[in-house]
């Protein structure tokens, strides 16, 4: 039997508005590396996006060689591909400093002769782990944007098809066979916190993409954990190790378990993280509020606040921090009164994003482009509001 430990998108380096979340992940990081020694894993596959930026920090950096340093000590060998956010510059500079200690980084989509096919024995050497690595493919490398949009997915899709199959191809018999990719299945839901531009409808491929051929698939760029419905095979999105912003906040995250040989049908199973402090939007009157932080409700949580209010309140954000001082967002949210028309859009109807889709449609003689933005602008534009509000001191 081989063992395999599948992670994926861990963001290291992302910050909850202003909050440094290093201590979390040292936290996470020392959880996973103990569940890969308890179950005496074989091989860890971390699927994609191990950094938040390509130009992340150093402490960022080194927190990751660390991780990755113990998971290999651990379990022999940790395979990696890079996701669309990780340096492709900075793994291919690592990936033979790294290779001799058992840490097999996979920037780059190769031919399966070329780096693109890896192998990793068993513990006890019976058995074999043959993985197909399909890191991120930009779309940019793919559609000609000169296309209408519906044929950009088509294009995406049928190029990740055609590697996966190849790669797929070349895998042993004889081996448990696994692919590992960071791309988008399209009806997988999202988490929320994803990069919305590089997970839309135009850059997605269909479940087709995995091939049958193969005892696992290990995916990331989803941060919703879930099983593919559809594949033909047992196909995964591991999901973020940390609720990493409050679209993720219902999440329980979680590790994914695979035990396989290569003439058996695989066991799949998780195990949820315990790491990580609690992220909670909450809203309710400034009295309630105060009432609910003093029965220690919101202990140990970053929190999104939504005063209910009868307007606009000055300094409301610096008084809700008074007493809730993890409180990340903070902004008053009240009801416009019919007859107050637009006196009232401030309200919390009225968001950036929904503000600039009515801009967007107005005609030109006032300014607007006369067309309706698309849905993945919208979102881009929602993404940049929350970042603003979450970094507002």
């Amino acid at each position: 039997m081989v063992r395999i430990l599948h992670t994926a998108d861990w963001h290291v380096g992302k910050k909850l508005g202003r909050v440094d979340r290093r201590a979390e992940f040292e936290q996470v990081f020392d959880e996973i590396v103990a569940i890969a020694r308890d179950q005496k894993v074989d091989l860890v596959i971390v699927a994609g996006d191990l950094l938040d930026r390509a130009f992340a920090p150093y402490d960022a950096i080194s927190l990751v060689l660390d991780v990755l340093r113990r998971l290999a000590d651990a379990t022999g060998h940790v395979v990696v591909i890079a996701g669309n956010h990780d340096s492709v510059a900075l793994l291919d500079l690592l990936a033979p400093w790294l290779r001799d200690l058992g840490i097999l980084l996979v920037p780059h989509i190769r031919r399966p002769s070329e780096g693109g096919v890896l192998t990793v024995p068993s513990r006890d050497g019976t058995e074999t782990a043959a993985i197909a690595a399909f890191p991120f493919l930009h779309e940019a490398e793919v559609v000609d944007f000169m296309q209408e949009s519906e044929e950009w997915f088509k294009s995406y899709d049928q190029r990740v098809q055609r590697i996966c199959a190849r790669l797929c191809d070349a895998l042993d018999p004889d081996a448990v066979r696994i692919l590992t990719g960071h791309f988008f299945v399209a009806g997988a839901e999202l988490g929320g916190g994803e990069r919305r531009i590089q997970v839309g409808p135009q850059y997605a491929a269909t479940v087709h993409a995995i091939p049958p051929n193969i005892h696992y698939a290990a995916l990331g760029h989803v941060h919703r954990p879930q099983e593919i419905a559809g594949a033909a095979v047992r196909a995964r999105y591991a999901g973020s190790l940390l609720q990493l912003d409050f679209s993720e906040r219902t999440h329980r995250k979680e590790v994914v378990l695979v035990e396989a040989s290569a003439h058996k049908p695989p066991r799949v199973w998780s195990q949820q993280l315990d790491s990580g402090r609690r992220l909670l939007r909450v809203e309710d009157t400034m009295d309630q509020l105060r009432a609910r932080a003093g029965a220690g409700e919101f202990a140990d949580a970053y929190l999104d606040i939504r005063v209910t209010t009868a307007g606009p309140v000055f300094g409301i954000a610096d008084e809700v921090r008074s007493f809730l001082p993890d409180a990340v967002l903070a902004q008053a949210t009240w009801q416009p009164h019919p007859s107050d028309g637009q006196a009232a859009a401030g309200g919390p109807e009225r968001s950036l994003a929904a503000a600039y889709a009515e801009f967007h449609a107005l005609p030109k003689s006032r300014g607007g482009y006369e067309v309706a933005a698309s849905e993945e602008l919208i979102a881009a534009v929602r993404e940049l509001e929350e970042e603003v509000l979450g970094a507002a001191p």
